[in-house]
């Protein structure tokens, strides 16, 4: 299966939320990728997060949407968990795969992989209602940034969301993003300015860990000093590096050197 044929199964082109799952990740899908490791308990930290314990939606609520806010792998566990509830997983891994990727890509390409079957034998109405996946720890590790590193750090913009307004117009009252509980019931900060513009139009937004240990609590987000600022997404991408094929991710270029002598004498 190339990685056509996999985002196909991803976002299938009946579902009314497949126009927003980023293709630029999938397009990406090595050839040979190696098959999912089992579980390391060592301590390294090299090493995938450990799976999230079993998250249960409940009976599917149609006027409920999820953000799945969590390191990669286990958003995708999440995502799948959500469907098999009867919610659409809309993967929004806006970044691409390389061996000297600085945001490790190959877990979550492995999980989406590995979920294919079972993606594909679902059936989930053309309807059903969204539950978009981000990667946690898409913008975390900038001081790897070096020259030589693929630099496949990305954030996500309202437009990578649907609107408000087409929210509630597919009957969507509610949002619960799903977060680790370190966040203290706030969203990141690029995520905060696609939240704000849905709670000012009337939608309610929630905060729940996914462990399971307690149930969704009113999500506080905090207006962004650059909120609605037009200059907002090119400061943002300025700090980014964009993939000609789509999305972000590209070689950090190593500065020329130059000895500063004349050559001469």
């Amino acid at each position: 299966m190339d990685g056509s044929q996999l985002f196909d199964v991803w976002a299938p082109q009946d579902s009314v939320w497949s126009r927003w799952a980023k293709p630029a990740l999938f397009t990406q899908l090595p050839p040979a990728l190696p098959a999912t490791p089992m579980p390391v308990h060592s301590g390294d930290l090299a090493s995938e997060p450990p799976d999230p314990p079993a998250f249960d939606a409940g009976p599917i609520d149609t006027w409920t949407a999820f953000v799945v806010d969590m390191p990669g792998p286990q958003s995708v566990d999440l995502g799948l968990n959500l469907a098999r509830a009867g919610y659409r997983p809309v993967p929004l891994f806006n970044t691409a795969y390389h061996l000297a990727a600085i945001v490790p890509v190959e877990p979550i390409l492995r999980k989406l992989r590995d979920a294919e079957p079972e993606m594909r034998s679902l059936v989930l109405p053309a309807d059903a209602p969204p539950a978009f996946l981000l990667d946690a720890k898409r913008l975390d590790p900038a001081a790897m940034a070096l020259p030589g590193k693929f630099d496949n750090r990305w954030a996500v913009f309202p437009q990578d969301f649907p609107s408000a307004n087409f929210l509630l117009s597919r009957g969507i009252r509610q949002v619960i993003v799903l977060q680790s509980d370190s966040l203290q019931g706030k969203p990141r900060l690029d995520l905060a300015h696609v939240l704000l513009r849905w709670r000012e139009a009337g939608i309610e937004l929630y905060a729940q860990d996914p462990d399971g240990q307690h149930a969704p609590g009113v999500l506080h987000v905090d207006r962004p000093s650059s909120f609605r600022s037009l200059f907002y997404r090119a400061l943002t991408l300025a700090g980014l590096r964009r993939n000609s094929a789509g999305g972000f991710g590209s070689i950090i270029p190593v500065p020329s050197s130059s000895s500063g002598r004349s050559g001469f004498g």
